[in-house]
């Protein structure tokens, strides 16, 4: 196994793997069951992500980093035109209605 990334906290471990899935990516995350060791154990050691095939860590490594630098940008908050509801910059689907890269206009 080839380890791809380490991640702060189980959710941010599960937002990078979905994306690495989503791009066709097998990953594994290890360290989830070590969660209630947080404070006896370095936290930012626990989450690590890993995938499988070689071929894909070029790929995977511009994901992560891709990743990284979205989480770290303030994106502008989005109009979903499907259900009307103001969406955060940094998601790709409205989180009401699941409609995909809502655009990014005022409801006016």
């Amino acid at each position: 196994m080839i380890e791809i990334a380490t991640a702060a906290n189980m959710v941010e471990a599960q937002l990078l793997a979905d994306e690495l899935r989503s791009g066709g990516i097998e990953v594994f995350v290890s360290g989830g069951y070590l969660s209630g060791a947080i404070g006896e154990l370095p936290a930012d050691t626990l989450l690590r992500l890993y995938i499988n095939n070689e071929m894909h860590r070029d790929r995977a490594t511009a994901m992560v980093h891709a990743f990284e630098m979205a989480r770290k940008q303030d994106l502008p908050r989005s109009w979903c035109r499907t259900c009307e509801e103001w969406i955060d910059g940094q998601f790709g689907h409205c989180w009401q209605c699941g409609a995909s890269m809502p655009d990014t206009h005022s409801p006016d």
